[in-house]
């Protein structure tokens, strides 16, 4: 697990490991749907838009289905919801919902623009397999979309598998086995919220001391000024703009220990050493507990999907080189993707069955499984092979020929 993968020189913007991933997969992916549009004769610039266009809504409904999804839980009892609703920088986004998303907006540009909706949905369905591979290696170094247990029934910390991974406290999957009871954790690292008994954030234990410094300190060093300068008679105006600053960094100061849950780490601070009990517990004794607080081994469900994403791709892209009716592609993706999708939910653990008795991805899947067969059968049936609307592009360089 490495949510952050690194940090910007200078501006000290922190680049997430599942925005960058997810980044490379869109832009290799519209790169090939480019190429793929190019050969077959169709607009590569249009590919490009719909590319874009895609992004857009597909983060938007993968989102919107999220939101939905965890509304009553992680939305509704939140200081301020839209910001909460907004705020993708930690995931939040579920891939059946920007598919569906992205799939629907592509599909009502095109038939707007009295484009071939089959052609440039089959251009495109290969480069989105290949893209969600690329989101799901990201989603494992997020911690997110974790696998279900993966112990041996002799000994319930040893792995059954020999790709079993554990992930570190602070991460989805261990979080979820201590609320389950499925492992223990430090008494030092559990709080109190008042309501419930909560776990320290791990974003909290790892901060660094600069930062987790820096604002305490300013409040100390304007506080040492203004009882100098009081001490000093100084003029009235200096005092009050100290004092005024002094307030300012205070406001800071109590909003930054809100916001980074440090008010927790305090509260564990206040336990005896367990190296010397004479003084209190120090935060790096606390990361040491934290760092032995790991999950029990799971399925890396992220990487099984990543790998059968891959394998659709290619599936997909030779299906595209030697199809003989346009729109086969994108109705084999909505019909391969979704089976896989309901045998992968049954060893993950990160979401409930809460829909029929299924998750709510294996109910997206069943129903999009459906219609896709749907879709095939009129497709083979009603529908031209050719679509009437797949007209060539016109290309620049051809178009320089001919005026030569």
């Amino acid at each position: 697990m490495h949510p952050e993968l690194f940090t910007l020189p200078v501006l000290g913007i922190s680049i997430k490991t599942y925005g960058f991933f997810l980044t490379i997969g869109f832009l290799s992916a519209v790169w090939m749907a480019m190429k793929r549009a190019a050969r077959v004769h169709a607009d590569p610039d249009r590919v490009l838009d719909l590319g874009f266009l895609g992004l857009i809504f597909g983060v938007g409904g993968a989102r919107l289905f999220y939101v939905i999804h965890y509304w009553k839980t992680d939305f509704a009892n939140a200081d301020n919801i839209f910001i909460r609703v907004i705020d993708i920088r930690q995931g939040g986004l579920e891939f059946l919902g920007g598919f569906l998303g992205a799939a629907t907006a592509i599909t009502v540009y095109l038939i707007l623009k009295k484009q071939s909706a089959r052609l440039y949905l089959d251009i495109l369905a290969p480069g989105l397999a290949w893209g969600l591979a690329f989101g799901r290696i990201g989603c494992f170094f997020n911690g997110c979309c974790f696998g279900g247990v993966c112990v041996t029934e002799q000994n319930h910390q040893q792995a059954r598998l020999p790709w079993a991974v554990q992930f570190p406290y602070g991460s989805a999957a261990q979080q979820r086995q201590w609320e389950d009871r499925k492992v223990t954790v430090p008494a030092e690292l559990i709080t109190s919220t008042g309501v419930q008994n909560v776990l320290i954030p791990s974003a909290a234990l790892n901060m660094s001391v600069e930062k987790r410094e820096a604002p305490k300190r300013a409040v100390i060093t304007l506080t040492e000024e203004l009882a100098k300068l009081k001490k000093d008679n100084a003029e009235p105006a200096q005092i009050q703009a100290v004092d005024k600053e002094l307030k300012t960094a205070t406001q800071y100061w109590e909003q930054f220990k809100r916001k980074h849950f440090l008010g927790l780490v305090e509260k564990a601070q206040a336990y005896p050493s367990r190296r010397n009990p004479e003084r209190k517990t120090s935060v790096s004794e606390l990361q040491a507990l934290a760092a032995h607080a790991k999950s029990l081994p799971v399925h890396p469900t992220q990487l099984y999907s990543a790998v059968h994403a891959l394998i659709l791709s290619g599936l997909l892209s030779a299906v595209f080189a030697y199809r003989k009716r346009h729109g086969v592609v994108i109705g084999l993706l909505f019909v391969l993707y979704p089976v896989a999708r309901v045998l992968l939910e049954l060893i993950r653990a990160d979401n409930p069955h809460d829909t029929a008795g299924l998750t709510i991805s294996q109910f997206v899947s069943v129903t999009m499984c459906v219609l896709g067969i749907i879709y095939l059968v009129v497709l083979y049936k009603v529908l031209p092979e050719r679509s009437p609307y797949a007209v060539a592009a016109r290309m620049p360089e051809v178009e320089a020929e001919e005026k030569v």
